[in-house]
């Protein structure tokens, strides 16, 4: 993933936030030109690794990020697809997978669909992927809509916070890359009903 990422026409700022693996990621990452930043066993889950991103970035004063999920489910090749919704007015740019669920799992297209409504709900927009870890976010937004679950319900909850702070966000078609599901992380029945709890705190809030 590193590597198609630098072999962009016009290769970004790289930055690797390694999770406490296990395997030779970070060496490689390091080798490759990027800056990475190591979390202390155990792993910390996906929020708090993207936090971990976001706060690095905000630091560096960086006026756009761009996440990928280390699986290899995200093209590289389509960050500038996301770049030039950000430049056409957008201030969150989300992947959209739900296009074409020909190669997505039964099971994944329900999590999607189901959380995606849910998702739209509370965040006052349409938003036809919530799952997507493939983004483009302006600063202000990371600014202004910071989450708080450490898991994969962090990606859920940003969508919320930036849209009830008047985020303009759109979706970008982006195509489903599966390769039989070995590649991440997420435990459908564990990570919805984790989702389903940070969505009730949300709806509590409102009224």
């Amino acid at each position: 993933m590193v590597l198609r990422v630098l072999a962009l026409k016009q290769p970004p700022d790289l930055l690797v936030v390694d999770d406490a693996s296990t395997d030779n990621t970070a060496v490689v990452a390091a080798k490759a030109g990027a800056t990475v930043l190591h979390n202390q066993p155990p792993n910390r889950g996906k929020g708090f690794t993207l936090r971990r991103g976001f706060d690095y970035a905000l630091a560096e004063d960086y006026d756009t990020v761009v996440t990928l999920d280390g699986d290899g489910q995200h093209p590289p090749e389509l960050i500038p697809r996301f770049l030039r919704a950000i430049e056409e007015g957008a201030d969150l740019v989300y992947g959209n997978r739900l296009h074409d669920v020909s190669t997505m799992p039964a099971a994944r297209i329900f999590s999607n669909k189901t959380t995606s409504r849910l998702v739209s709900f509370l965040a006052g927009r349409q938003i036809l992927d919530s799952q997507c870890g493939m983004r483009a976010i302006r600063a202000w937004v990371l600014r202004s809509a910071p989450t708080a679950h450490a898991g994969f319900a962090a990606e859920s909850e940003q969508l919320i916070r930036a849209g009830r702070a008047g985020a303009t966000i759109s979706g970008v078609p982006i195509p489903t890359i599966y390769e039989g599901d070995t590649g991440s992380h997420m435990n459908v029945v564990k990570d919805t009903l984790r989702f389903m709890a940070m969505w009730f705190r949300y709806l509590a809030r409102l009224w």
